[in-house]
């Protein structure tokens, strides 16, 4: 069985002799200074974990090599898996030149891949310290990696690492639950993917007062579409946080003040799978006195309806829900 760094494309030398290798080779590549081409804005490290399969691993280099166009970036990929009969690290090195309209448009990418074993967390620091721009912030991005995996890489591998980021919709733990150095340096591509959601939801509900959104609020449910876990948390938690802001609850005055607490407090918070083939996301506020609010993300193209009675009339509306590409979404999760 092929290891996962045989699917990734790229020369394959000695561990030893990529740095000298990337040294030289631009030169080459575009007959002047390689400075003019490549000024790295900072490192990437995408690290694939050992259930990540040979379409998955190629699916990801891409979306990184894509971002890496338009924020020019030093891409290390740890791929778990190395086969020598020694259990020594292979490499693997990928360079390319994207030209645009013009030949000053022209975006040098470079991706230093790396097949090693799983437990070497040590010696997998010290290599990928090797590698790495030092003068440039570094991310890095894991995907599928266990999460007692991760833990076992905060005294070494993680050590200066701007943000970590990894896919709740995609790992089979939640690695927000792990006991991370900074919790705020932690990001998820799920949330990101979410950043149009919350504009169109956020849009619409704008034009309410917060005490009203929160008054005889009964209920919140969320459904998602397989696939889509990530999302549907994500959701939620960003829904509870901006009610939470209605700072008039503790007020007698306040229409949604009680001797129980404000309402959005004290309402149910339901998310689960979706049933309906026809959505991907959808989110529901039910109210005590018959009020409601419904969005719905539709299955085909990138739309959503919102259908809602929160004051004197009903309102049925189409809104546009455009899914950010891949590389916006990485950057979105690791920059903002």
């Amino acid at each position: 069985m092929k290891d996962l760094i045989d699917a990734l494309p790229g020369i394959s030398m000695p561990v030893g002799e990529v740095a000298h290798r990337l040294n030289t080779m631009w030169q080459a590549e575009t007959g002047g200074s390689p400075s003019e081409f490549r000024a790295s804005q900072m490192n990437v490290v995408l690290h694939l974990g050992p259930d990540v399969d040979a379409v998955e691993a190629v699916k990801r280099f891409n979306e990184l090599i894509r971002f890496a166009q338009r924020y020019p970036s030093r891409i290390i990929v740890l791929c778990p898996g190395a086969s020598k009969a020694d259990r020594s690290m292979r490499a693997k090195l990928f360079s390319q030149c994207y030209i645009g309209d013009s030949h000053r448009e022209m975006c040098c990418c470079e991706a230093l891949i790396l097949g090693h074993q799983s437990g070497d967390c040590a010696q997998l620091g010290n290599q990928v310290s090797v590698w790495l721009e030092s003068d440039l912030p570094t991310y890095h991005w894991f995907n599928r990696v266990p999460g007692r995996q991760i833990e076992a890489y905060f005294d070494n591998l993680l050590v200066g690492v701007r943000r970590c980021i990894y896919d709740s919709s995609l790992e089979s733990e939640d690695l927000m639950a792990l006991d991370w150095p900074d919790r705020d340096r932690v990001g998820d591509l799920a949330q990101a993917r979410l950043l149009p959601v919350r504009q169109a939801i956020g849009q619409y509900l704008s034009g309410y007062p917060i005490e009203e959104l929160c008054r005889g609020l009964g209920s919140i449910h969320i459904r998602y579409s397989t696939g889509m876990s990530g999302e549907g948390a994500r959701l939620m938690e960003w829904i509870r946080g901006c009610l939470g802001d209605c700072r008039k609850c503790d007020d007698p005055s306040s229409s949604c003040y009680s001797d129980a607490g404000c309402c959005s407090l004290r309402a149910d918070y339901d998310v689960g799978e979706c049933d309906e083939s026809d959505c991907r996301l959808t989110l529901e506020f039910c109210y005590n006195d018959g009020r409601y609010f419904r969005w719905k993300m539709l299955s085909d193209g990138n739309l959503g309806q919102i259908e809602a009675s929160l004051g004197n009339f009903r309102e049925n509306l189409t809104t546009r829900v455009k899914a950010l590409g891949a590389e916006q979404t990485i950057a979105e999760a690791l920059l903002f």
